[in-house]
């Protein structure tokens, strides 16, 4: 199956779509960080700070998969620890609603496991997300990432106090299942929605 979405460095046209997201209330409800709006000179500043290499993070414009490779998202990695070869998936945003079936989602973590695992040769790739936000929890369980710990009413959200979940994958984990196949898109979306379902149920997920 040929990929909906491709990867870039970001570019100046990007400004105008990361304004737009930046400012999108409903967007940034469930991300992890704080949330406020952004001005435009602020997107300006955030694009130029996404650009190129750095020691530290890296970001990455998703796009469609066409000549034209029209922004409709981005990802990024942060903590990149070379000593002991770990790094946080920072965050993943699919801001084009025509782009937000979950296609986009898998191909976006395939391609930052690829990155860490293979590129990077990295032994550790971690994050964290809200526990109610059941998309990013069941995109963990279903690319095998394994629950390290919860953090009680760790930030606010809508006005309450709610939990984080951290999780994890480590290479060799990575390379086992990458030789079992199981991360042909079509396994993925079926564990993706014996994830969701039993995330819903609150019961133990199991692979």
């Amino acid at each position: 199956m040929e990929a909906t979405v491709t990867f870039r460095n970001f570019e100046e046209r990007d400004i105008d779509f990361i304004y737009k997201c930046k400012n999108d209330e409903k967007l940034n409800s469930m991300i992890v960080g704080e949330w406020r709006p952004f001005t435009y000179e602020e997107a300006v500043k955030w694009v130029h700070g996404c650009m190129g290499e750095h020691d530290t993070y890296k970001y990455w414009a998703v796009c469609t998969n066409d000549e034209e490779k029209r922004i409709i998202g981005w990802i990024s990695l942060s903590n990149i620890d070379k000593l002991n070869k770990s790094v946080c998936f920072h965050g993943i945003v699919i801001g084009d609603n025509d782009y937000r079936d979950g296609i986009a989602w898998i191909e976006s973590y395939l391609f930052i496991y690829n990155y860490v695992f293979e590129v990077l040769n990295f032994n550790r790739l971690y994050g964290s997300n809200i526990e109610n936000q059941i998309a990013s929890y069941s995109m963990g369980y279903a690319m095998f990432e394994q629950l390290e710990g919860k953090a009680r009413q760790a930030v606010v959200k809508n006005g309450q106090y709610v939990d984080v979940i951290y999780m994890s994958i480590l290479r060799d984990e990575y390379i086992t299942h990458k030789n079992h196949n199981d991360f042909e898109c079509k396994k993925i979306i079926l564990r993706l929605a014996q994830a969701r379902k039993a995330i819903i149920k609150h019961q133990k997920i199991e692979f």
